[in-house]
Parts: structure tokens; C-alpha cells; sequence
């Protein structure tokens, strides 16, 4: 597989080695609060907690909404959160768009119906993020939407946001990014070969509930790597429960699989707080016995009773460590 003509950092043909979690500040109930109410303290606080479990890497949302309301002041907080995660040892992943929703308690992002309206200020607020990062080896993977609806929506709409995700692309790479390109898809394989041709790296979130399942997806995966000729990364797997024995217990055999699988492994919500899916009373429905409350550390900063294996040193090693 040959390297995309223009990327030159952090471009592997295995992920294996990868190893973190996607950051859902205690204190945001929505994407925009995290932002809004960010505070250098308590992000340093709350990522260092990752740090316990060894983790190389940190998937970073931030969405248009939260920038548009004071672009220069999220700008800082947004290159301050970068600096912060490099300080604790590891590499950001910046998720740039959401386009998941809860139907009961929304952590907001991109609609549908934005993608039928003016697309420059969104185009605007990508080049404001990514310009002053596009050589900066502290960003491992531009991450451009965070389950994108395709192909859940009206064939009108699909060509949309289609259409919308490739001038996302095209924006990140007239900006310079020499680090690859992804899209957190969701685990439809129709979904996964339409979205390829934008992505330098794949992604996959195979989010099995017994290993049969997570056996099945990954089978999956592979087919649609070997298709597309690609390096795949999940940065998203491991449901959710609010039974912490039955949580570990999945968290332990799909991490070995997926680390087997050369795709690696991010888990969702790192710490228990406000947003969907963080606190027990308001859990998705992605989860072990329809249960996903996907927190990997209880409020006080403790890690889930069971998760204590994540302590020990694994045997993969990102490349720059």
C-alpha cells in the first residue's frame, strides 16, 4: 500500500498499537458546553487520567457550533487542549463534525438540515482548526465526521452529505495536512466503501457484544481493507453496561481482538459526566444488555472495578515512544 502523496506524518500500515479514548469533559452536557465552559485545569485533569491505562492517543471532538460563537477564544482552547494532550505523552485525534444523535438527550453536532445551507463559515471554521496543525506531529489523524447518517437518510440527503464530506476533505488538504485523512463510520460495510476513496486510513467501530460478533464485524473490516488497499484504525469499539463486571469482561477480549486485528482500539466517554451515555440515568442504547453508559472512569477520576488489567504495560508501543 502506498503513502498518500501528501501525507507525510503518522501514515502506518498497522494500527495495532493503538490506544486511547475519545474525550467527553465531565463537565459538557453537549459538544458546545465542553468548549464554552473550558477550562486548561480540568481538561489537564481529566485527560491525564488516561495516563493510567497507557493510552497513546486522544480523539478530540469539537464541532462548528461550539466555534462559531467565539472563533478566536475556542481557537486557543482548542490549540491548548493539543498542547495538553502532547504534555501527558500522547497524540491528538481532532473529530472535527458529529453527526450522531440521541433522540432523548442530544450531545449535539451537525444536522442534516445544515448540510442544505451555506457551507462556507463550516468550511471556514476547518481551516481555522487545521492550517496552524497541518505539519504538527502532535496530531496523529484528522478525524473530518463522527458517523456520518449515509446510507440511513433519503437519497437526496445522501448526496449531500456526500458531496458535503468531500469538500470537508478537499478543505483539510488545501490546508497542507500532511497527517492522514479519516471518518469515524459507522459499522455499515456499504457505508465504510463509500466513504473510503475520502480517507487516507480506514475506520471502523465494530461495536460487538460477544466475541462472535466482534468476530463477525471484523471480518468485515478485512474485507473492505483488502477492497480499498488501505490501513484501518477503529477509534471507537467496546459497548457500554452499567454492570462493571460484564463492561471488563468485554473490554478485555475486544481489546485483544482488536489489536490482533492490526486496527487498534478508543474507547467512548472517558470519564463519567453530563453528556449522553456518560452517566448512568442517560445511557444510548449501544451498549450490553441495551445499556450504554460507556464511562472507562467512575466521577471521582477511579477506573471501573474490573478495568484494572488496563494498568499493566501492554506489549504494543505506539512508534514514538
Amino acid at each position: 500500500m502506498a503513502e498518500p502523496a501528501n501525507v507525510r506524518l503518522h501514515h502506518y500500515q498497522d494500527y495495532g498499537w493503538l490506544r486511547g479514548f475519545n474525550i467527553v469533559p465531565s463537565w459538557g452536557a453537549r459538544i458546545e458546553q465542553a468548549w464554552w465552559d473550558y477550562s486548561p485545569d480540568r481538561f489537564r485533569e481529566e485527560a491525564a487520567l488516561a495516563n493510567q491505562t497507557h493510552a497513546n492517543c486522544i480523539r478530540l471532538w469539537i464541532e462548528f457550533t461550539a466555534w462559531m460563537a467565539d472563533p478566536d477564544a475556542v481557537h486557543a482552547s482548542f490549540m491548548d487542549a493539543v498542547a495538553a494532550i502532547d504534555e501527558l505523552g500522547m497524540r491528538t485525534m481532532p473529530c472535527l463534525f458529529n453527526r450522531w444523535h440521541s433522540r432523548d438527550y442530544d450531545y449535539g453536532g451537525t444536522y442534516i438540515e445544515d448540510l442544505h445551507r451555506n457551507w462556507n463559515p463550516k468550511l471556514d471554521y476547518v481551516r481555522d482548526l487545521v492550517a496552524p496543525l497541518a505539519d504538527d506531529e502532535r496530531i496523529l489523524v484528522w478525524d473530518l465526521c463522527n458517523e456520518p447518517q449515509y446510507p440511513r437518510l433519503d437519497a437526496d440527503s445522501n448526496a449531500k452529505e456526500i458531496e458535503w464530506l468531500e469538500r470537508v476533505a478537499e478543505t483539510v488538504r488545501a490546508c497542507g495536512a500532511q497527517q492522514p485523512i479519516t471518518i469515524g463510520v459507522l459499522q455499515i460495510e456499504e457505508q465504510m466503501d463509500r466513504l473510503a476513496p475520502l480517507c487516507d486510513v480506514l475506520c471502523c467501530h465494530p461495536y460487538g457484544r460477544t466475541p462472535e460478533q466482534q468476530r463477525e464485524m471484523l471480518a468485515v473490516c478485512a474485507a473492505v481493507q483488502h477492497r480499498h488497499g488501505k490501513p484501518m484504525l477503529s477509534n471507537e469499539t467496546i459497548p457500554g453496561c452499567l454492570d462493571d463486571t460484564k463492561r471488563a469482561d468485554c473490554a478485555r477480549w475486544t481489546i485483544q481482538m482488536m489489536e490482533e486485528s492490526g486496527y487498534g482500539w478508543m474507547g467512548w466517554g472517558m470519564r463519567e459526566g453530563r453528556a449522553i451515555s456518560t452517566r448512568r440515568d442517560r445511557y444510548d442504547g449501544n451498549g450490553i444488555d441495551g445499556q450504554g453508559f460507556h464511562a472507562w472512569f467512575n466521577a471521582d477520576g477511579s477506573l471501573r472495578t474490573g478495568l484494572e488489567f488496563l494498568t499493566e504495560r501492554p506489549t504494543l508501543r505506539a512508534p514514538w515512544e
